[in-house]
């Protein structure tokens, strides 16, 4: 039984039916407010929403309420306010925000979004199989419904290509644990999107066993088109979020794919690819936020900030919801149960004084009032960790073995002169990387950083086996004054990251990450300046979202204020560095990465001397 039917039994759905023609009384009552119905593009007003247990059996108009009552109804009654479906994310990964479950939860719902479809493969790829079993048991105990997809890539490329150091590799028969799991709906994003293409069997069997199961599977194809797009949605691949611009998003459509458009806190799609919807060109679209930081949800929301914006860049706002209601249901096979407010779905809902600027102040989910008039009156209760969950930070070697300036190779016979790098090029608000050759003074065989041309020194080093291995090279774009920023945050095996402009802080940042167990530090003269533990597989806080928020906000005025980094959130920027299935250069605890090649290229292309 899955989480969305969990409920449906005889006896209940006589009770429904019983109480929908008014013999038995209603659990909650929702009074004198205009219904958003996204799937007849109409606002019907003054309306009763009639709740029995988890599940909304009728809608009558709001005099009419009288047979519904008894002495143990909550009726609440508004005046003439909009009740919206509860907001669907169908494509996030929670580990992003900072926040376990439990604090996620509490931020999401009060915007509004009662639904996730939650991709843990951050804490799989750092905690393997264990790890996403501990997200399955944390998510059933939160209000939020949180379904997951669970991780089709773990490592996020093959390992036998030894292009990163990885501590897990999770196959199908690992899988088949837990895809009968109540929460359990479908495979996570296929990033290995080179590896479908070639045929590799392991990859496309995984995808057959969801497909077959009747799951969904999402997918991961940034930059694919022509007869490979074809090939990876042939294997049943049919969404993928990666889509930048308007003739990608537009040939994907065409070719059937579900298009996510995604709106994210460092990755923004949705004043681009919402041409696609302005031009009658996207039904089978929906909008996703894929990775929101902490900052991002306390201050400007959660889909309702997407479905805003959406309205700003002029949608209808009954058009604007669809994204974030109706098409993901449908996408999910799953408007039976949610993405509309009407007879025999989940209770989920909530209430806006304005539809042209939403937000949400009261919200009920699963049938139960989380929020009234912005107090939450739902009770967390926060799960207890094992210590195994948050002691995951081994550098081993690392610190006899890692030195912080690389080189030029000895077989230049220079000392002095410059030097011809291969540097990534990072640029705020993509997920994509440019490969950029830059010219850096050479002094006494050490390459040196250049402040005028916003080139630093990035190292990439494993934080799971203990082995040592680390890459050093240089990154471009960041924006970083001053110092040093390491953190355990690196997408996808989540190694250790550390960038900065000398030894002396990047080694202090190193030590402070071991002594925390996990996080993000800034260093600057030897001195921490701000950190923020994540002891959570040192990616997530086990903290209460308030506490949180007020660390990250005093992180962000530092670097804002003193360093001039204007990345936000720049800890996700950073993170994708060591992805390498994003092209178009990376770096990882094994060295630099050609992605589009997938085949490993030098730091240094070309020296002169002085």
């Amino acid at each position: 039984m899955k989480i969305l039917t969990i409920d449906l039994n005889l006896e209940n759905i006589i009770e429904y039916l019983e109480t929908a023609l008014g013999r038995k009384p209603a659990d909650i009552i929702v009074k004198n407010v205009n219904i958003v119905q996204p799937h007849v593009n109409e606002i019907e007003e003054n309306k009763a929403i009639i709740i029995k247990r988890k599940r909304i059996v009728s809608i009558v108009d709001s005099k009419d309420v009288y047979k519904y009552v008894s002495s143990q109804t909550k009726v609440i009654e508004f005046n003439n306010e909009y009740a919206v479906p509860g907001f669907i994310d169908l494509h996030i990964h929670i580990e992003s925000s900072l926040l376990d479950p439990f604090g996620f939860s509490k931020l999401a719902l009060k915007h509004g979004t009662t639904t996730v479809l939650a991709d843990p493969h951050e804490l799989a790829n750092v905690l393997g199989l264990d790890g996403i079993k501990l997200f399955i048991e944390v998510s059933k105990n939160v209000p939020l419904k949180i379904l997951i997809n669970v991780p089709s890539c773990i490592p996020p490329v093959n390992p036998e290509m030894g292009i990163e150091t990885a501590l897990h590799r999770i196959g199908l028969n690992e899988l088949k644990e837990i895809i009968d799991s109540e929460n359990v709906y479908g495979l996570g994003e296929v990033m290995d999107y080179k590896g479908v293409v070639e045929g590799v069997r392991e990859l496309v069997e995984k995808v057959l066993f969801f497909r077959n199961k009747g799951l969904i599977v999402d997918g991961h194809a940034p930059k694919l088109t022509s007869s490979e797009l074809c090939a990876y949605i042939s294997t049943g691949i049919v969404s993928d979020h990666e889509a930048t611009d308007y003739i990608e998003g537009l040939e994907k459509i065409k070719r059937g794919m579900w298009l996510y458009i995604r709106e994210g806190s460092a990755w923004r799609d949705l004043g681009v690819l919402i041409e696609l919807i302005k031009n009658n060109k996207c039904e089978l679209c929906l909008f996703v936020s894929d990775d929101l930081n902490v900052y991002e949800l306390f201050n400007y929301g959660h889909m309702d900030r997407i479905v805003n914006k959406a309205i700003e860049y002029g949608l209808d706002p009954v058009e604007a919801i669809k994204y974030a209601t109706l098409y993901p249901a449908i996408r999910l096979n799953a408007l039976d149960h949610i993405g509309l407010i009407a007879p025999g779905r989940l209770a989920d809902l909530f209430i806006t004084k304005k539809i042209e600027c939403i937000n949400p102040h009261t919200v009920i989910s699963n049938g139960e009032l989380i929020y009234y008039r912005n107090y939450l009156i739902k009770e967390f209760n926060r799960f207890k960790y094992s210590e195994k969950y948050l002691k995951t930070v081994n550098t081993g070697s690392l610190r006899d073995k890692i030195v912080f300036a690389p080189s030029i190779p000895r077989h230049y016979g220079i000392e002095n002169g410059y030097a011809y790098v291969n540097t990534i090029r990072v640029s705020k608000g993509s997920t994509l990387t440019k490969r950029e050759i830059v010219e850096l003074e050479v002094r006494n065989t050490v390459i040196q950083p250049d402040f005028n041309q916003d080139v630093m020194y990035i190292i990439v080093a494993d934080r799971h086996l203990g082995s040592g291995d680390y890459t050093i090279g240089f990154i471009k774009g960041l924006g970083f004054k001053a110092g040093a920023i390491a953190q355990t945050i690196a997408h996808d095996t989540h190694n250790l990251i550390i960038a900065g402009w000398n030894s002396r802080d990047m080694e202090k940042a190193l030590i402070e990450i071991e002594n925390m167990q996990g996080g993000i530090v800034v260093v600057d003269n030897n001195e921490v300046v701000s950190s923020i533990q994540l002891k959570l597989a040192g990616l997530m806080s086990i903290e209460e979202p308030e506490v949180v928020y007020e660390k990250y906000s005093r992180m962000i005025t530092v670097l804002k204020s003193k360093y001039g980094l204007d990345f936000e959130p720049f800890y996700m920027s950073l993170s994708l560095v060591s992805l390498p299935v994003i092209p178009e250069i990376r770096i990882t605890t094994k060295g630099l990465i050609d992605v589009n090649k997938m085949k490993f290229i030098t730091l240094v292309e070309d020296i002169r001397s002085k």
